[in-house]
């Protein structure tokens, strides 16, 4: 973990708050899954606190009505159920309600030109991560998608970054994990992988207490950057 002296080889992710605005089609979906499961349903403010660890967390998070909470504390055939309603509302509202942030197609088209690969490491399933993806119209530009039940492990777990920069065939020391949360940031830490931490994301802890390489108020901020180190002779 350091700062950069030359554009890196690679650039990985996060997507729900580093990406995109994705709250409210998880909240519409988690809404609509919990009136059809007669549980009280959480608000899009809740919803989007309950996000960062999965969509079973969540899930569990919305049963107890709270954040702190184990999967083992709800019942499994209640959790089964909300999951699989869950699945249904949420794959048929991917294509709207989200809203990709200013300058993150400029950003990936920059990467591009400058031949970084790019890739996105997210908690959320596969299943739904691609489409959501394909839906923004930002397929082209990513070489991996890693979604979190690919692997046991999940952010901020090393794993995932570890596994995409193998598939990519990046060293650690010449990537860049960007994202929102201190999922990613304490994610990156661990594999030794240099971070951006962008502020108008989800984040839900003190931000003092991230240990970030970089921080950015804007995708125009750290285009900007890229832009720097690639005119580092």
């Amino acid at each position: 973990m350091a700062k950069l002296t030359k554009l890196p080889r690679a650039i990985m992710f996060d997507l729900d708050g580093t990406i995109a605005h994705t709250i409210p089609q998880l909240s519409k979906a988690a809404i609509a899954a919990a009136d059809e499961c007669g549980l009280v349903h959480p608000s899009e403010e809740k919803v989007k606190e309950f996000v960062g660890n999965g969509i079973n967390m969540l899930l569990a998070r919305v049963i107890k009505g709270e954040f702190e909470v184990e999967i083992e504390e709800v019942s499994p055939l209640l959790l089964k159920k909300l999951r699989e309603s869950f699945n249904t509302h949420y794959q048929k509202g991917l294509s709207s309600d989200f809203e990709v942030y200013d300058g993150v197609k400029e950003c990936l088209i920059f990467c591009r030109e400058c031949g970084i690969k790019t890739a996105i490491v997210t908690n959320k399933p596969e299943v739904f991560a691609k489409p959501l993806i394909s839906f923004m119209g930002l397929s082209a530009y990513f070489d991996f998608i890693l979604g979190g039940e690919v692997l046991k492990e999940r952010k901020p777990d090393p794993r995932p970054i570890n596994y995409t920069l193998e598939k990519l065939q990046v060293k650690n020391t010449e990537a860049l994990m960007c994202g929102d949360s201190d999922n990613d940031i304490i994610a990156a830490n661990n594999a030794f992988v240099s971070s951006v931490f962008f502020t108008f994301g989800y984040n839900r802890s003190d931000e003092k207490t991230l240990k970030y390489d970089y921080r950015f108020d804007s995708y125009s901020e750290f285009t900007s950057l890229l832009k720097e180190l690639k005119n580092i002779k």
